[in-house]
């Protein structure tokens, strides 16, 4: 009993949710020194990465070769062993409003900037993380459930007794034996269906009624707000560390492909009228700068901290081609 109290403490001090949570973790260590001992234990358990990439409840299989994204910071160093996985199977771990109960797998998965994931979920569904994204993911008998708390992932969702439901924060999709891409960035989030079938709903809108969309659809949500259909072939190289682009403007591509990179590429000057279609390589900024200033006539240059500029020197409106 000792042991799963000091499991949900291990649990709350890594979900950062309650800001009070060192204080409030600290009365209950200094209680009693048998606190503080099974907390070190579980603490030593779960904090060798060789121990969950053994475990069950997850397969971790990174990009690589050349296809594989910039390296993490420091504090994604743990993300980068094992996508920053806590499984306790055997605890009662607080995981939103609800518990977990015995025989329930239970992890939260982040990367860092630069990084794509592929794991394979308990169930038999397999999850990809983006860049700079974070996961909260509940495995059980009675349930399957994924939180998207950042970024964007991708669910290949195994069939099952259960439905899976994916969260948002701004919409709740109910899918099984369907492949989905969810995105979040704040308040706002995007599903695309690729195949199969889901419902998606939006979170605390009037809306009470859920969307059937089958694959080639996706619908966008905003906190409060209903659904909007929305049009065009979503993006689906990204799990291979690709960015497509079709007559993507200059500064919407240069802004996606720096969520891929420390090295960023800045714009100096007016790029409305420039397009940029093609694919090119996550995280190679260095490639794509130079292609983008030799196609568009541009002046690049290059900042002390590692940053590309890139400047007018003649206007000619044009596509580029990866």
């Amino acid at each position: 009993m000792l042991r799963r109290e000091a499991a949900r403490w291990f649990a709350r001090l890594e979900s950062g949710r309650d800001p009070d949570i060192d204080r409030k973790f600290r009365r209950w260590q200094d209680a009693d020194p048998a606190h503080a001992e099974a907390f070190q234990r579980v603490q030593k358990s779960y904090g060798q990465a060789g121990l969950l990439r053994q475990s069950p409840a997850f397969s971790d299989r990174s990009l690589t070769g050349p296809s594989r994204p910039v390296s993490s910071s420091p504090r994604y160093a743990w993300a980068a062993a094992a996508a920053l996985v806590i499984a306790i199977p055997a605890a009662w771990l607080a995981f939103g409003h609800g518990l977990f109960v015995r025989g329930t797998d239970a992890m939260m998965l982040a990367t860092g900037v630069g990084e794509i994931k592929h794991i394979g979920l308990s169930d038999g569904s397999k999850l990809t993380l983006d860049t700079a994204t974070s996961v909260e993911v509940e495995i059980g008998q009675a349930r399957r459930r994924a939180l998207l708390k950042r970024g964007r992932a991708r669910l290949e969702v195994a069939s099952g007794r259960e439905p899976f439901v994916l969260e948002t924060g701004s919409a709740t999709v109910t899918t099984s034996g369907s492949v989905v891409d969810i995105q979040r960035a704040g308040d706002s989030s995007r599903v695309d269906v690729l195949s199969g079938n889901a419902i998606v709903q939006a979170s605390n809108s009037m809306e009470a009624a859920g969307v059937a969309l089958r694959g080639g659809q996706s619908v966008a949500a905003r906190t409060g707000e209903g659904l909007v259909q929305q049009s065009g072939a979503p993006p689906t190289d990204w799990v291979r560390g690709m960015l497509q682009f079709d007559r993507t403007p200059l500064d919407a591509a240069v802004a996606q492909a720096n969520g891929y990179s420390k090295e960023k590429i800045l714009l100096s000057g007016d790029f409305a009228d420039l397009h940029v279609s093609g694919a090119f390589r996550a995280g190679d900024t260095a490639r794509l700068a130079k292609a983008l200033a030799v196609t568009f006539d541009l002046s690049l240059g290059r900042s002390t901290d590692g940053n590309w500029t890139l400047s007018r020197v003649n206007r000619r409106p044009q596509s580029a081609g990866g």
